[in-house]
């Protein structure tokens, strides 16, 4: 539980914005156009993220696999840079969904989520 904390610690309250605005979509004042973006939305990023992290879940493995095996240095430096991909490919997808809030909500919409995230 804690290593889950740690690794959403990484990314708040970045992480927070999606499942807030779906938790608050009335105090938002969310229209039907934007209620039905965050229905698409969560029919397709978060399967899309959770895949991601599995493979750098996996990626992480490997690379203490090879550590705790004694693994030769260019094979753990080559799984250190496969972890290192996923790393950014996650930060970039979490960017990517700050980036969409920010153009399906109005800019007052936006700053209060963001105020939202803040508080937790």
């Amino acid at each position: 539980a804690q290593q889950g904390k740690n690794r959403s610690e990484l990314s708040a309250p970045i992480v927070r914005l999606t499942p807030l605005i779906k938790q608050n979509a009335s105090v938002l004042g969310l229209t039907a156009e934007q209620r039905a973006d965050l229905q698409n939305w969560l029919a397709t990023s978060p399967p899309k993220r959770k895949a991601l992290e599995a493979e750098a879940i996996a990626a992480r493995a490997a690379l203490r696999t090879a550590i705790l095996d004694g693994a030769p240095a260019e094979e753990r430096a080559s799984l250190a840079a496969k972890v290192g991909e996923y790393e950014v490919k996650l930060v970039t997808m979490r960017s990517n969904c700050a980036d969409h809030w920010r153009t399906v909500l109005t800019p007052e919409q936006f700053a209060q989520l963001v105020a939202m995230a803040q508080k937790q």
